[in-house]
């Protein structure tokens, strides 16, 4: 099924693009599913579980917070695959919230001069990874959809759009997410995860949308991608898909301008007219 896509209204220069769509890529987690806030909650108990100490005056205030951490880290790991986003959060709580390790994160785990601190440096990342893993799974044991993901997903089966999802959560940590939600899962003919051996690279490099359409058997300038993080939404940009970005409500807008053709605030706004996709959402609401 070909449908025309109607110009970008955030990019004055696309007036003269027509592109056609053949597939719809999602992002997982803050786009289908609401993990966000589980996220933050599993990172913080992770520290714990790590043999790691937030000192008590700064566990009470996240605590007082509901368990989410401050946005000025959020903003920086949305999207990103655990190899990519635990050594950011170390730093962090090490400089911000005066955290005591043993190796200093401070210049990022990549530019270190000994062999054996770096594969130290590996093995903390893995185990702080991993622990939050399984704190998350037992979260996401009753994880909810995110406003309008059921019935979008459903209105592109029934339009006989092919599907993927492109997610920088592990295998396993998705088939402990996609439990209570098979229904809307087994519409997709893919799933494309963050530790795929064709995955080289996390977001924002385009490497798993690539894969994604690939897998799909079609062009990434044919696909339609859905993302509520900058580095997602640059990693779809990138891979040369169609972008329609669905940001964090405490996201600056602006920052999605160049690298997305629609900005929306959540899925109940998608409009497919504007993509030639036979699908109105408000219809649906």
């Amino acid at each position: 099924m070909t449908m025309t896509i109607a110009t970008s209204p955030n990019n004055p220069n696309d007036n003269a693009i027509q592109t056609t769509i053949k597939a719809v890529i999602f992002d997982l987690d803050g786009t289908l599913l609401d993990t966000e806030a589980l996220s933050c909650r599993a990172v913080i108990e992770s520290f714990a579980s790590t043999s790691l100490t937030i000192p008590q005056e700064i566990l009470a205030s996240l605590e007082a917070g509901g368990f989410l951490l401050p946005w000025e880290l959020k903003r920086r790991i949305l999207g990103m695959r655990g190899s990519d986003w635990v050594p950011i959060v170390l730093a962090y709580a090490q400089e911000s919230w005066g955290v005591d390790m043993d190796l200093s994160w401070k210049d990022g785990w990549q530019t270190t001069s000994s062999d054996n601190e770096n594969e130290d440096r590996v093995r903390v990342v893995e185990k702080f990874w991993k622990a939050w893993e399984v704190r998350l799974n037992g979260l996401c044991a009753e994880v909810k959809a995110c406003p309008g993901a059921p019935e979008l997903v459903e209105g592109l089966r029934k339009a006989r759009v092919p599907m993927a999802i492109a997610t920088s959560s592990r295998a396993a940590s998705v088939q402990k997410k996609r439990c209570k939600h098979e229904k809307m899962f087994q519409s997709f003919q893919e799933i494309v995860t963050g530790d795929d051996p064709n995955v080289k690279n996390g977001k924002p490099a385009p490497d798993i949308y690539l894969e994604a359409a690939k897998r799909l058997g079609v062009h990434p300038s044919e696909c339609l991608v859905f993302e509520d993080a900058l580095t997602g939404a640059q990693s779809g940009k990138s891979a040369g898909c169609r972008l329609v970005a669905v940001p964090d409500s405490r996201m600056e807008k602006q920052s999605f301008l160049s690298v997305s053709d629609e900005i929306i605030e959540d899925l109940w706004q998608f409009s497919g007219k504007r993509w030639g996709i036979p699908l109105e959402m408000k219809e649906l609401n």
